[in-house]
């Protein structure tokens, strides 16, 4: 994808200067197992895409990025934070293709590296070299940030209880499991850089929609995708029982017949910890890939892959009330990116 070549180049460079505020706030100190399991998911890397958000987002509006460091630190530490207690709830044993950190330091230190990580957050806001009145700002923003994904993950985890979820009912899930943190960094960083209302708000729903389109389309390429490219089985999911917008389409849909005949593989292996050994057996095989006829015969993996395309189009869309720049340029070529991916 020679489009994307020079936008991943600015992602690494901006990905460098982000790190020395993170590693700045996280250093090698005492207690030692706490600070380690802290900077365990840092150091294993990620592509710091929320943070590049907070950047672009303030240049985007005219904005100094030197100014927007810090708080695009914070966002980091606030994701960091939620993936450790995620792999807590999930009972994942890899992450970024390293030990969890739960896995490396037991739970209660996962835990307490979790908090420490949440709590670092709000350190890297004070030290941002803004004005008092942006600075509570940026605090309000990063509080309702954190409680959305609180409130995505409750409801993630209801779902689990419960054979079907609506499609509205799944939105408002991924909302604020994923839309928020997308949502907070490019609304943190427009704060940065401007007063301008209509930027923020506008930088607010680009943010919510890309970030909702992400989490749809992470769900599509585990259906559809390469397995070698994807890193995983392709139709974990479906295993596991994963509500997706892609389930809610089919049940609202399907007849009861194939409705029966799905639920016979979904969830099937949820909370078995041989369930991805086993996912390479031939009759586990062919059972996913039966599933995944059923939900190409009513049509729910194109609608969720256009589904997610669309909200791509109204982001882009949205961020045409701000001036013509590299940054808004940058802004709109990473959504495209996240819903044409192949990983």
């Amino acid at each position: 994808m020679g489009k994307y070549d020079e936008l991943f180049s600015r992602v690494k460079t901006k990905a460098k200067v982000v790190d020395e505020k993170i590693f700045e706030l996280i250093p090698e100190r005492e207690p030692k197992n706490l600070y380690d399991a802290a900077r365990h998911y840092p150091l294993a890397g990620g592509k710091r895409v929320r943070p590049f958000v907070v950047l672009r987002a303030t240049e985007a509006v005219g904005g100094d990025p030197e100014k927007a460091l810090y708080p695009a630190a914070a966002v980091e530490f606030i994701h960091n934070y939620s993936l450790v207690h995620d792999d807590i709830m999930d009972m994942d044993e890899l992450r970024r293709g390293r030990p969890t950190v739960h896995k490396v330091w037991g739970v209660n230190m996962a835990i307490l590296a979790g908090d420490l990580l949440f709590s670092k957050a709000f350190e890297a806001v004070a030290r941002a070299e803004v004005s008092p009145e942006k600075k509570a700002r940026i605090l309000e923003v990063l509080v309702k940030t954190s409680n959305e994904l609180c409130e995505g993950q409750a409801l993630d985890i209801e779902f689990e209880m419960r054979d079907e979820v609506t499609v509205d009912e799944y939105l408002r899930m991924i909302s604020g499991k994923t839309g928020a943190l997308f949502d907070g960094s490019a609304t943190i960083g427009a704060i940065v850089g401007t007063d301008n209302e209509e930027y923020i708000q506008a930088l607010s729903k680009w943010g919510r929609n890309v970030g909702i389109a992400f989490q749809i389309w992470d769900d599509v390429l585990d259906l559809i995708a390469d397995e070698e490219k994807l890193g995983k089985p392709v139709g974990s999911d479906i295993r596991k029982g994963k509500k997706t917008l892609i389930v809610s389409h089919f049940f609202q849909h399907a007849n009861e017949e194939d409705k029966a005949e799905f639920m016979k593989v979904f969830g099937k292996y949820a909370g078995d910890a041989k369930g991805d050994a086993l996912i390479h057996d031939d009759k586990v095989k062919e059972e996913v890939a039966k599933a995944i006829e059923l939900l190409k015969k009513y049509g729910s993996i194109d609608y969720a892959a256009q589904y997610a395309k669309n909200l791509v189009k109204e982001a882009n869309e949205a961020l045409k009330v701000l001036p013509e720049s590299e940054a808004r340029k940058d802004l709109e070529l990473l959504a495209e990116f996240l819903v044409e991916r192949e990983f």
